[in-house]
């Protein structure tokens, strides 16, 4: 036995219940949208307080601000990202680590 026979087939089917192509490009879409907001949303919070210095806070609060959307980025880079290449290649690469 191989260890590559021990790994089950990760499809979108079995990882998130889709049973038709509508429905994956759907996901996808929202998916995509959810990725390109978060980047944006979040780059745009850190510019304008580092950069700009927009916010009229307390720097403590204005420094949990940019600390919330970073974390945000790195959460959006690490869950959703992979989702979306998943949805794209309609096949689970990153292994059984990494399911979701």
């Amino acid at each position: 036995m191989s260890s590559d026979d021990s790994i089950p087939e990760l499809s979108n089917g079995t990882l998130y219940s889709l049973k038709s192509e509508g429905l994956r490009h759907a996901m996808t879409c929202f998916h995509i949208v959810v990725l390109l907001s978060s980047l944006a949303g979040e780059t745009i919070i850190l510019v304008a307080s580092i950069k700009y210095r927009a916010f009229k806070l307390h720097r403590l609060i204005t420094v949990i601000v940019q600390h919330i959307a970073v974390c945000d980025l790195l959460g959006c880079l690490t869950a959703v990202l992979p989702k979306v290449i998943s949805l794209i290649a309609d096949r689970w690469y990153w292994g059984t680590l990494c399911v979701t």
